[in-house]
């Protein structure tokens, strides 16, 4: 019995870190899709500024979605600890107990 509880408990910090990587693996590829998206954006951004002051709405609705995504990626970067929830705890205190 006490080996089960010991393979269980190997097997719980294992998945912990596998989810760990996973999660700061999708936290880093979403920051790499905002900082690509925001490098994209830079040469455009004149044009979508006088047109958006023109009044064209296809223009102020594309420089509106890119700078929300912009936002979004950046900002579960910067708060991903409250949005991946294995990112709260430190593991090496769950692997000390």
């Amino acid at each position: 019995m006490n080996t089960n509880i010991k393979w269980l408990a190997t097997w719980r910090v294992r998945w912990a870190r596998v989810k760990r990587g996973g999660e700061l693996g999708l936290s880093g590829m979403l920051l790499v899709v905002g900082i690509l998206l925001s490098v994209a954006l830079l040469p455009e951004l004149p044009g979508l500024v006088s047109g958006t002051l023109a009044g064209d709405g296809d223009t102020a609705r594309t420089l509106f979605f890119c700078a929300a995504g912009i936002a979004v990626c950046v900002l579960q970067w910067r708060w991903r600890a409250a949005i991946y929830p294995q990112l709260r705890r430190d593991t090496s205190q769950e692997e000390t107990q």
